[in-house]
């Protein structure tokens, strides 16, 4: 029950209506009048402050993630010394010569389990991202095999590319440790995402600044790809024309439109 004329004087300041309390004939009549448009009000607010999209986290995106973490696992358990030896080569220039030189990297466990980390976690997160900071409705599901199919044929293409590029201008060697350097950057990019992708899923951090700091991650791993090999080009007596050619032709352009993509899609 509402008594008092304080109490009159809040309700009148809330609810719209026309001249006061003595135009309404009883006062069960006001009390009506005022829950309706109390009701109209309280709807309208809820409308335009709009509802947050769902984000909910599905069965098989676990899977991904766990297998993701699996790969890490068992290359950390079963190859301890190449896996330590994997990540000493980020700042060590002379021991990442030396691992493409002397040893077998392409077939090696700790290469291919990382190599499959990077190839799920990479469009993962983007995928993630993409559903879960626009008004995108489809299944993120599809996003992720929309950005993963492109993705195989990037790499399988420049695989090919090299082989022949390598043939064409018997430089083989200097090819074979590009493709480390270029291996490398994927693994440590893999790792990076993984984290990402984890904290895109369970941490309360805005899905936008993540997206921002995957693109950030991912710039920074280009960088770092580039200067390997125009400093491997260099010190095979490449020329520098013919290095930023081919970079430009096989890691900077593509990835570019890679990422202006994922940008507009954001």
């Amino acid at each position: 029950m509402i008594e008092g004329s304080d109490s009159l004087k809040v309700i009148e300041s809330v609810v719209p209506y026309n001249g006061s309390y003595s135009n309404y004939m009883n006062y069960s009549e006001f009390v009506d009048q005022v829950s309706l448009h109390q009701a109209v009000r309280s709807k309208e607010n809820s409308f335009f402050a709009g509802n947050s999209k769902p984000q909910r986290v599905e069965t098989w995106m676990i899977f991904v993630l766990l297998f993701g973490y699996l790969c890490l696992a068992f290359s950390r358990a079963m190859h301890r010394k190449r896996f330590s030896m994997l990540f000493k080569t980020l700042i060590n220039w002379k021991l990442s010569k030396q691992i493409i030189r002397y040893e077998k990297v392409y077939t090696h466990p700790v290469n291919v389990l990382m190599i499959v980390n990077f190839v799920l976690c990479f469009p993962f997160f983007f995928s993630l991202a993409r559903n879960w900071t626009t008004e995108i409705n489809e299944p993120v599901i599809w996003t992720y095999i929309l950005f993963i199919i492109p993705l195989l044929g990037y790499f399988l293409i420049k695989i090919v590319i090299y082989k022949f590029s390598g043939w064409l201008f018997d430089k083989k060697d200097v090819i074979e440790e590009y493709v480390f350097q270029t291996n490398l950057f994927n693994k440590y990019l893999g790792l990076a995402f993984l984290i990402l992708t984890t904290l895109l899923l369970f941490a309360p951090i805005d899905p936008v600044i993540l997206s921002y700091i995957g693109f950030t991650t991912l710039l920074l791993g280009l960088i770092f790809q580039i200067t390997r090999g125009v400093m491997i080009g260099l010190e095979n007596g490449v020329g520098l024309f013919f290095i930023i050619a081919y970079l430009c032709t096989l890691e900077i352009t593509p990835w570019l439109i890679l990422g202006k993509w994922i940008k507009i899609s954001l």
